[in-house]
């Protein structure tokens, strides 16, 4: 799981570790992530399917706790078969997991115009809000079809007012339920019990590696609310999310970048302007400079946040650190890190919990000297230039824990491991 704003290269991690992996599963979130893959001279963008199923052996589930997006499923299903990868036969979704309709996408249009949270506009947060006030619509429901156009009905009376607010008239009942109905000769094939796949595949020795999406920070309880995603990102929702066991999990392993950037509006205490930040973010040019997965939009960043890293590494028990980026600081002459937070002179003994009290702290830095070597020339870690290895002794000391795995490049090989 991503231990930040999300962005940490999880699905770079996840492709690595699926090596030893028989099942990936996703347990929250929807179309609203973007996990990108380098494979060779191939990159792959996942949304919605586990980006463990590059793998051949390897089979994918989609969670109860996760809010799925149909069509687009279907054309990412589609768009991996066109590229030689037919994944139809190793993935499960759960028929618990609810569905984002066109009414909930323009929703969410309408309320990042009056609120300015910095959304995907995905329709992920009215999905999650409908699934919570028991007016949601869920993938057994569509495949059952019992009151389904009644179902689809209620869901535009409720909405109606905010719609007729805006000045917009709200989508019918068929243009929300045709475009999820056309999927169901694909998508009912898919459909089974995740909970007892999950649970009889771990006891029957199976390795499974649970794919978090977004990061820690960006929990709907424990992130710097209101700036953040609608479902429990972190390991608490594993459990919902799975319908499994948590004392199941042998192993958690924390994602962090070696700087820290965030998407879309909110509070990001190491925030850096100007040059800095482009020299941290990259032009564009490349595919991992840092620019959305999912919406294209350049990210926000800072140096790397001790504070966070400490936070949820005690937080939610992290055992081992996958640290990605490596590379983005080699030739930086001097690197900070954020240690500690201030306010009012005083350094806080526990993280903020309002972004308001966020916008007040002041970062206590520490400086470290940075590297003139390439960090993507080293295959064991013995290799790497003195310095960068001191970079990544202080951050397992602040985080608690040690890393076992550095990434020094966008690709599988690009991969140190401890």
């Amino acid at each position: 799981m991503g231990l930040f704003w999300g962005d940490e290269g999880k699905a770079k991690a996840i492709d690595v570790l699926g090596e030893d992996a028989s099942i990936v599963a996703r347990y929250q979130g929807g179309a609203n992530a973007g996990h990108t893959v380098h494979l060779g001279d191939e990159k792959y963008i996942f949304h919605q399917i586990p980006s463990g199923l590059l793998r051949e052996n390897v089979s994918g589930v989609l969670g109860a706790g996760m809010v799925l997006d149909l069509p687009e499923l279907v054309s990412e299903i589609y768009s991996l078969k066109k590229r030689g990868i037919d994944a139809t036969s190793r993935i499960l979704i759960s028929p618990r997991a609810h569905l984002v309709t066109p009414l909930h996408k323009r929703i969410e249009s309408i309320y990042e115009k009056l609120l300015g949270i910095g959304t995907t506009l995905r329709g992920i947060g009215p999905t999650y809000a409908d699934k919570y006030t028991r007016l949601g619509i869920r993938l057994g429901e569509l495949i059952y079809q019992k009151d389904i156009n009644n179902k689809a009905q209620q869901l535009i009376n409720t909405h109606r007012p905010i719609f007729e607010a805006a000045g917009e008239t709200p989508p019918t009942s068929d243009e929300i339920l045709g475009p999820l109905l056309e999927t169901l000769p694909i998508i009912s094939e898919l459909v089974g019990d995740v909970s007892l796949f999950l649970t009889e595949a771990i006891h029957s020795g199976k390795s499974v590696l649970i794919e978090g999406a977004q990061g820690s920070m960006l929990d709907i309880d424990w992130g710097t609310y209101p700036f953040v995603t609608s479902s429990s990102t972190a390991f608490s929702g594993i459990a919902s999310g799975l319908g499994i066991d948590p004392r199941l999990v042998s192993e958690v392993i924390g994602l962090v970048k070696a700087f820290t950037t965030r998407v879309g509006n909110g509070p990001l205490p190491t925030e850096l302007f100007g040059e800095e930040v482009e020299r941290l973010r990259g032009s564009g040019e490349h595919d991992w400079d840092e620019f959305g997965s999912t919406t294209g939009r350049p990210r926000r960043c800072g140096w790397l946040d001790g504070s966070v890293l400490a936070t949820n590494c005690q937080r939610w028990g992290v055992d081992k650190l996958f640290v990605t980026k490596m590379d983005v600081l080699d030739g930086i002459e001097n690197i900070k890190i954020c240690n500690a937070y201030k306010k009012d002179g005083k350094v806080l003994c526990a993280y903020p919990s309002t972004a308001a009290m966020l916008d007040e702290i002041e970062p206590v830095y520490e400086e470290l000297s940075g590297w003139s070597g390439r960090v993507s020339e080293a295959s064991k870690f013995d290799e790497l230039p003195e310095n960068a290895k001191y970079y990544i002794k202080r951050i397992e000391q602040l985080a608690g824990c040690p890393v076992g795995w550095v990434s020094t490049g966008p690709h599988r090989k690009d991969t140190i491991i401890r």
